[in-house]
């Protein structure tokens, strides 16, 4: 644990997907509240979506962190505030877009109790 799931909208052509995913990896790290071998992350470009009901033409990027239970408030709201900075630097971009992008970053807890893990 961590897990972090990441959806962005496919008019985001020039984003480098692995980029994000290493950057965003290297900041819980930073952390030492994790072990490299337990971050694990993945991302997923949603081909179709709609902002608004007019189609509002911004892109978004919503990132999900599940933590299991126990984090205190304080380190949800330090983890939520440095993935946010993050996306915000945009160093996974190869290129300027014109239009805005609407940046999410959401804190999970998953009860320890309700989570199951094997290595085989």
């Amino acid at each position: 644990m961590p897990h972090i799931i990441t959806n962005y909208s496919s008019n985001l052509n020039d984003l480098d997907s692995l980029q994000l995913l290493k950057d965003v990896n290297t900041v819980l790290l930073d952390t030492m509240l994790f072990s490299e071998h337990d971050i694990k992350s993945r991302i997923f470009k949603d081909q179709n979506f709609l902002i608004g009901v007019n189609g509002i033409q911004d892109a978004y990027i919503h990132l999900k962190l599940c933590l299991l239970s126990g984090r205190s408030e304080a380190q949800k709201k330090s983890l939520g505030e440095l993935l946010l900075n993050i996306l915000e630097q945009k160093n996974y971009l190869k290129s300027k877009i014109d239009f805005k992008i609407q940046l999410c970053v959401e804190v999970i807890d998953m009860p320890k109790e309700n989570y199951f893990k094997s290595t085989v």
